[in-house]
């Protein structure tokens, strides 16, 4: 076995394991609260995408493949997508986000969805020119959820809800041209880095902190 190749499977086992932890430590945590926070049901899924989003994000930042192997992100946004459904499952089950919960989750779902699918295709090579308009599809999707925080919300806290909306209704269409063939890599990868950050990354740890810091939420 190569050096690089050696490698390669060490980082991979090193990312199922952490994941695999992550949401064992966040089910415990979740399921030791006597009233779980909206962040507690949240958090867990978006770390995850966080994760999945920073490796797709960094692989188109690098177009020529140099230092990105489209196999193992493949591996890593599949993995993420099927531990997605738990958590939805749950969430569902136990109404944790109250009267929007399954709003939410049906959106949570298609990205689950749509996560699983890109990471089959990443490992096995295979043309993405389809799910290009799946990508689109949910992008415009996306956008009709951000219309609903902006013209059913009055705190401030939804304007917020919208701009991450926004985000993505950005990046699924970026990501679906890019799929057919029509958009400039390095700006995907920039985009998606982008919204793995603001959309994900920061959310989560905001929602992680205790009542009365978690900012906008």
């Amino acid at each position: 076995m190569s050096q690089k190749s050696f490698l390669s499977q060490s980082f991979l086992t090193f990312v199922m394991c952490f994941l695999f932890f992550l949401t064992l430590f966040c089910n415990a945590y979740a399921a030791n609260q006597t009233q779980i926070a909206v962040g507690k049901w949240i958090a867990p899924i978006i770390y995850l995408g966080a994760f999945a989003l920073l490796s797709q994000g960094f692989m188109h930042l690098d177009p020529e493949r140099k230092k990105a192997n489209e196999k193992t992100v493949g591996v890593i946004t599949l993995v993420v997508g099927v531990m997605w459904w738990p958590f939805l499952i749950a969430m569902i089950s136990n109404e944790g986000l109250g009267p929007i919960t399954n709003f939410v989750a049906g959106l949570a779902g298609m990205y689950a969805f749509f996560f699983m699918v890109l990471g089959i295709l990443e490992i096995f090579s295979l043309p993405k020119k389809s799910l290009g308009g799946i990508a689109i599809l949910i992008g415009w999707l996306t956008f009709a959820y951000a219309l609903f925080w902006l013209l059913n919300g009055l705190k401030i806290s939804w304007v917020y809800h919208a701009s991450i909306a926004f985000v993505w209704f950005v990046a699924m269409n970026l990501a679906g041209l890019l799929m057919q063939g029509r958009m400039n890599e390095k700006l995907v990868g920039w985009v998606v880095t982008f919204a793995a950050l603001y959309t994900f990354a920061i959310p989560a740890i905001l929602w992680s902190l205790p009542a009365g810091m978690q900012g906008p939420f």
